[in-house]
């Protein structure tokens, strides 16, 4: 009971995205969901600790947003669930968002001042 009155008072999104660095994961995913990748290739490039990336997969696992697609020896390979219509939606958000990013410039340009009437 205590995992349903958490995901209420949090949220999914909180739950999902509990941490910088499960954002993070799912980036590297979005980026490369045509293979699976151990654990210690997705820190490596994501740039977090091999210790963050085996605290936050379980979660992402959980969330059905990856699964163990595979063992290569005594290593799991992860890939993106690409099957789950949710992350199909997450990965249109991640570029809707994308794509929306502010730029740097003032809105207001080229504006010369006998344009702007003071009075």
């Amino acid at each position: 009971m205590s995992q349903n009155v958490n995901e209420f008072t949090n949220g999914v999104l909180a739950n999902l995205f509990s941490s910088r660095a499960i954002a993070q994961i799912l980036d590297f995913f979005f980026d490369h969901k045509e293979f699976d990748y151990p654990p210690s290739e997705i820190a490596k490039k994501t740039g977090l600790s091999f210790r963050t990336i085996f605290r936050e997969m379980p979660s992402l696992e959980r969330n059905q947003l990856i699964f163990n697609n595979r063992r290569i020896g005594k290593t799991n390979m992860y890939k993106l669930n690409t099957d789950f219509e949710a992350v199909a939606l997450l990965e249109r958000f991640v570029l809707e968002m994308s794509q929306l990013r502010p730029t740097k410039e003032p809105i207001i340009q080229n504006i010369s001042e006998s344009e702007i009437n003071l009075s």
